[in-house]
């Protein structure tokens, strides 16, 4: 009878893929999402990944973080869910992988294609929707299910700090001085705050790391000194996560400073929030 039943489901599904695939490509919205696992968008995020097509002989295994999501082959998915924050996605393809920093917002579906690229590494891109043929889900099953008490916040450095400077600027006091109030009136209690200073490519490896750790105290420091007694970690991360690649030349022109804006950021991560609605 588990074998009947189990035939009939799998024609139904072969029927509504045929059914689902026009000359107008089909998109799963999210609104419309049947194959998600129980989860709460409301203090999470989730991240579908999906691959259109290609060829059997390559299977990109996907990761976040060091966390097996799914192998994916030709037109599957496969998802996971994440606490809202800056994540770091692998791709693996045999010898070749590829690595990815991606933000998984609050409350959203985050959709990521996954295709080859032509040196024979798997990329992503980030899309809309998901074709609504595509229906198989990867075998690699993920029952990942965080905890997310937290609050995640990204600064651009050029608002807080003047270029290869940890002296917060007027403009960069105000910021920092409107995210503590936020912290001091809107939050009961929370456990800790991490803080992660980054920069971007130019100058040395280990004076990087110098202005990254500093920066990343500077911020820490005035956050204290308007909530004290919560527990603040700041550490610098120097030029090593980039969400910017692609920017050419070594010399500081103004032209890769500006190109490089992206990586020069303070990231803030507020965590075991509790507050009125909990």
């Amino acid at each position: 009878m588990k074998n009947l039943i189990g035939r009939l489901l799998l024609a139904a599904m072969v029927v509504f893929g045929v059914a689902g695939c026009t000359s107008q490509k089909q998109i799963i919205q999210k609104e419309d999402l049947g194959f998600t696992a129980p989860g709460d968008l409301k203090n999470e995020a989730l991240i579908v990944f999906y691959r259109e097509g290609g060829s059997k002989a390559d299977i990109p295994r996907v990761m976040v973080e060091d966390r097996i999501v799914g192998a994916l082959m030709p037109d599957q998915f496969a998802q996971t869910w994440s606490c809202p924050k800056r994540v770091t996605v692998h791709i693996k393809n045999g010898p070749n992988v590829s690595s990815h920093s991606i933000v998984a917002p609050k409350g959203e579906i985050l959709y990521l294609e996954v295709f080859k690229q032509r040196n024979g590494s798997f990329g992503i891109r980030k899309t809309e929707g998901m074709n609504k043929k595509i229906i198989s889900r990867s075998n690699a099953m993920n029952r990942y299910k965080p905890y997310c008490g937290s609050e995640y916040i990204e600064l651009n450095a050029d608002t807080l700090f003047a270029f290869n400077k940890s002296t917060l600027s007027p403009k960069g006091k105000q910021t920092v001085n409107t995210l503590a109030e936020k912290i001091k009136t809107d939050y009961i209690n929370i456990k800790k705050i991490r803080i992660e200073g980054h920069t971007d490519r130019i100058g040395t490896h280990e004076y990087n790391d110098r202005l990254s750790e500093a920066r990343a105290r500077t911020v820490a420091n005035r956050l204290q000194a308007i909530n004290p007694g919560i527990h603040i970690e700041a550490r610098g991360m120097g030029e090593r996560y980039p969400v910017k690649k692609g920017c050419q030349g070594e010399v500081a022109t103004p032209e890769l400073i500006e190109c490089l804006a992206p990586n020069r950021r303070v990231s803030i991560e507020i965590i075991g929030i509790q507050n009125d609605a909990q």
